[in-house]
Parts: structure tokens; sequence; C-alpha cells
């Protein structure tokens, strides 16, 4: 994550390829209904004929992202926790007097 990606944005963005994604769908669903398929039964018929290997390489670089997801939350993580010690820690403590 770098520093210019603040939570908010990376949601935003997120929210709006959603939004795409679902136009898109929408867009497919009314061409297969222009060409009198019924769009339910043509994404079974599709779902049916996916092959074992690419739904096995699918999985496969779904496991990957979802590693590097974890991986770079853990790292932020971390260098959360360090500068909070350093904000912390980074203060000179005045000297108490002694009797």
């Amino acid at each position: 994550m770098t520093p210019q990606d603040q939570p908010r944005d990376i949601v935003a963005r997120a929210q709006a390829l959603i939004e795409e994604v679902q136009r898109q769908l929408e867009r497919s669903d009314e061409f297969y209904r222009s060409q009198g398929l019924d769009p339910l039964k043509v994404h079974v018929v599709l779902q049916a004929h996916g092959s074992a290997d690419a739904q096995a390489q699918a999985r496969a670089a779904y496991e990957d992202d979802l590693q590097a997801v974890e991986q770079e939350v853990e790292e932020g993580r971390a260098r959360l926790a360090f500068d909070a010690g350093n904000a912390a820690g980074g203060t000179a403590r005045r000297p108490r007097m002694m009797i």
C-alpha cells in the first residue's frame, strides 16, 4: 500500500469497478435476450463447460492474489506498529529531581 492510497480511495475505486462489472453483466444479459436466449440458462451452460484446468488456474491465481494481499496487510501492520513505537518512545524525558 503506497502512502497516497487511503482506505476510502481504495474502497471508492473498488466500488467503481464493481459497478462497471455489473453494467457489463447487464449488457451481456441484454445481448442474450436480443438473441432469444435466457441469460440464466446461458450462464449455467457456460459454467458447466468451464474446464477443470481453467478452474484450477483460476483458483491458483486467486490463492496467489489472496496471499499477496495478506502479506501486504501484515507489512502495513508492521510499519504502523514500528511508527507507533517510535512516536511513543521518541520524546526525551525530563530528568527527575533527586532529593
